[in-house]
C-alpha cells in the first residue's frame, strides 16, 4: 500500500517539477538545417527590436510574444540558388512561444525570389 501511494505521489510530482524546470521558458534552437526544404541555419542577433548575443546554437526564451531577427549562412549544396545577388534585409520572426516547447528557427530560401525569403519556425516539440 505504501508503494503505491509513493507511486501516486511521484505521477502527481513529476508534471509539477517539469514545469517548475521549464521557468516560464521556451527553448529556441537554431543550427539544425531542414536541406529537403530549403532552410537553413541563422544566428539571432536581434529579439523584440534590441541587439542580443545569444548562444548560436540555440537559446532559451521567456514565455510570450516575441520578433525575432539575426545572420544567416546558406549552404548552396542542399538548396542551389539563382542568384549571387545580396539578398535583401529579412523580415523579422514574430511569434507566441510557450513556456517548456521547443522551436527549430531557420531561413526558409526555398523561392527562386529573395524578397520572399522569410525565418520560419519549421518544427515545435
Amino acid at each position: 500500500m505504501n508503494k503505491l501511494i509513493v507511486l501516486m505521489l511521484l505521477l502527481v510530482l513529476i508534471p509539477i517539477q517539469a514545469q517548475s524546470d521549464s521557468g516560464g521558458k521556451a527553448k529556441i534552437v537554431t543550427q539544425n538545417e531542414r536541406p529537403g526544404d530549403c532552410i537553413s541555419k541563422v544566428a539571432i542577433r536581434e529579439i523584440d527590436g534590441k541587439l542580443t548575443s545569444v548562444p548560436k546554437a540555440g537559446f532559451s526564451l521567456d514565455a510570450g510574444r516575441h520578433s525575432m531577427n539575426g545572420s544567416y549562412i546558406i549552404n548552396r549544396g542542399i538548396c542551389p540558388i539563382v542568384s549571387s545577388k545580396r539578398a535583401p534585409a529579412i523580415p523579422d520572426l514574430e511569434a507566441v512561444f510557450e513556456a517548456g516547447k521547443t522551436y527549430y528557427v531557420g531561413l526558409d530560401h526555398s523561392s527562386t525570389n529573395k524578397n520572399e525569403w522569410r525565418l520560419v519556425i519549421w518544427k515545435t516539440e
